[in-house]
């Protein structure tokens, strides 16, 4: 990218840095590398971890939402935005804010900047760049691959998983019917387990929820991986915003609930008041459901029946 680009987009990512409670604003190629930025990041590894994590989020969101205008993640202490211009589909944009913003000026400010960068990055060669590997990585890549001989091990996934019973699942089943009945623009409700694995409801195909379902809780854990490397919080909740709907998000104990709304009258302020309602009563339910029994894996052994 030639430096008269460069000096073209500048200006605009400090358009949006200096919205009050903007940390950082970068401009990212669609593979996840960082063209440049206006803020202040802790280190090159965060912002190179940052940008790529945020390239596979945008990645499902659009296999989910073709008309993707942007996705928000809340955390308990931060939010981060992800926006891809509408023509330069090459690049997007990814913003990290204080916890409390006013989430309407990040919007509004960043909306313009979007068509900006659009007219400056339109008719920009993309040039993906290659990255080299120094001895010292080179041995750490080396050292991820090396197997211990004679020492037994286990792996974990460290999530929660949840035995849900047919009890369990009705009264999920009802909370949801209920949500879509006070919420008539709501097109969808689903709750998942670890893993994106549904638990019954009663609206549209087996196929599409199972899709869904999987690429929602992708999005969802890739979203939390994110904020727990950049500011070490637990996220609230995903928000992919797109032309006549959105998608909601929320995280549950042992998995997460999701629903798309149509935009209409009902404003997101309301939407965000009145589903946490439900999530709490989902919440309570979940929280009373047994943890399943799963056996921890041994590696030898799974690897020496391969072998066979």
């Amino acid at each position: 990218m030639s430096h008269r680009v460069l000096d073209q987009i500048t200006p605009h990512l400090q358009t949006i840095k200096a919205v009050a409670g903007v940390e950082n604003a970068v401009l990212v190629q669609r593979d996840g590398y960082p063209i440049t930025s206006s803020g202040v990041w802790l280190s090159e590894k965060e912002i190179f971890g940052v940008c790529s994590a945020s390239a596979a989020i945008l990645s499902v969101a659009r296999r989910l939402h073709g008309d993707l205008t942007y996705v928000l993640i809340e955390g308990e202490r931060s939010k981060f935005l992800l926006a891809p211009l509408p023509t330069a589909v090459n690049y997007f944009l990814t913003t990290t804010t204080q916890s409390r913003i006013n989430l309407g000026a990040i919007l509004l400010q960043l909306d313009r900047a979007k068509k900006d960068l659009d007219n400056a990055l339109s008719h920009e060669e993309i040039v993906p760049p290659l990255r080299a590997f120094g001895d010292s990585e080179k041995d750490t890549i080396r050292q991820g691959f090396s197997v211990r001989e004679s020492q037994r091990q286990s792996w974990s996934s460290g999530t929660v998983n949840l035995s849900i019973t047919v009890s369990a699942a009705s009264r999920i089943g009802a909370i949801i019917e209920d949500f879509l009945a006070a919420i008539p623009s709501a097109q969808t409700g689903v709750v998942c387990l670890e893993g994106g694995y549904l638990i019954p409801s009663q609206r549209f195909s087996d196929d599409a929820r199972a899709r869904d379902s999987t690429l929602t809780y992708t999005l969802f854990d890739t979203s939390r991986k994110v904020a727990h490397l950049v500011k070490r919080t637990r996220i609230v909740q995903v928000l992919c915003d797109c032309g006549r709907e959105q998608h909601f998000i929320y995280g549950l104990t042992g998995g997460l609930f999701s629903t798309v709304i149509s935009k209409d009258s009902t404003r997101l302020g309301l939407l965000r008041l009145v589903i946490p309602n439900y999530i709490a009563e989902i919440e309570d339910v979940l929280q009373k459901a047994p943890l399943a029994q799963i056996p921890s894996l041994d590696l030898n052994g799974f690897l020496e029946a391969i072998a066979r």
